[in-house]
C-alpha cells in the first residue's frame, strides 16, 4: 500500500488530574478571591482558582498544596499544540480535571500565551461548557466522569501512565512500539496519582528516574513520536 494511503499513527495525551477549577463555594467569601472576582467583573465562583493570587484561601482547602495550578496546564498544552507532531495531525489532546470534567482540545487551537487570557478562557469553558459557540468549539467539556470513563472516551492503542515509579523506558521505546499510543500524563505539581488513575491505567512507565514537569515530558514524548513515525 502506498505510504500516503497508510493511516498515520496518533499519540493521544490525556492530562490527568489537571488542576484547573472554578473557585469553590467554600472560599468564595475569602478576601483574596473576592478581590480577583471584582477585578474580573465576575462572581467569586465564576473565576479560575490560581495559587499565585489565592494561596491564602487555597491553603484552607483539602489538597490545597496541589490546587489552583492553571500554569501547569497552560505550559503543557502550549508545548503539545505547538509541536511538529500536532502540526502533522498526529496528536490528540484532552484533559481531565480534579472535579471530573473531561475537556477535549481541538488540534488547531491557538492557545493564549498570556496568563490572564488563558485563565479567562478556561474559566469560560468550565462555566459554560465550551470556549465558543461554534458547532465544533476549540475546547469543550464532554461531560463529568470518573477516570476510567474519561480514559475510555479518548484512548487509542496501548495505554501507559507516565509515572516516575513505573517501569524504566525511554520516549523512543514507547514510540517504537508501532501503531497508536495513549499516555496518561499527570498535570499536578507534586504527589502521586489518585487511586482511581492507578486502577484505570495500571501500566506505568518512567522515562526519567526523577520527577519531570509535565511540559518537559510532553516535549520529550511528542518529539520521539515524530521521529519514529516520520
Amino acid at each position: 500500500m502506498p505510504r500516503s494511503l497508510v493511516a498515520a499513527n496518533v499519540l493521544t495525551v490525556l492530562l490527568a488530574e489537571a488542576e484547573v477549577e472554578l473557585a469553590p463555594e467554600a472560599i468564595a467569601g475569602h478576601p483574596a478571591v473576592r478581590q480577583s472576582a471584582r477585578e474580573q467583573g465576575r462572581k467569586p465562583t465564576e473565576i479560575l482558582l490560581d495559587q499565585n493570587m489565592h494561596w491564602q484561601a487555597i491553603k484552607l482547602l483539602p489538597d490545597g498544596a496541589r490546587r489552583g495550578r492553571p500554569d501547569i496546564v497552560q505550559m503543557t498544552l502550549l508545548t503539545l499544540l505547538e509541536s511538529p507532531l500536532n502540526k502533522k495531525g498526529q496528536l490528540a489532546v484532552a484533559l481531565h480535571t480534579r472535579n471530573g470534567d473531561l475537556v477535549r482540545v481541538r488540534a488547531d487551537t491557538r492557545l493564549p500565551r498570556g496568563e490572564a487570557r488563558f485563565q479567562g478562557l478556561m474559566a469560560k469553558v468550565l462555566r459554560e461548557g465550551a470556549s465558543d459557540d461554534g458547532k465544533e468549539p476549540l475546547l469543550h467539556v464532554v461531560g463529568r466522569m470518573d477516570a476510567a470513563a474519561a480514559l475510555a472516551a479518548v484512548a487509542k492503542g496501548p495505554i501507559f501512565r507516565l509515572d516516575e515509579g513505573g517501569a524504566a523506558t525511554t520516549p523512543q521505546a514507547l514510540a517504537a512500539r508501532g501503531g497508536d499510543l495513549t499516555v496518561v500524563l499527570g498535570c499536578f505539581p507534586s504527589g502521586a496519582f489518585a487511586p482511581a488513575w492507578l486502577k484505570a491505567a495500571p501500566d506505568a512507565a518512567s522515562i526519567w528516574p526523577e520527577p519531570l514537569v509535565a511540559w518537559a515530558v510532553a516535549a520529550e514524548l511528542s518529539s520521539a513520536c515524530r521521529a519514529a513515525w516520520t
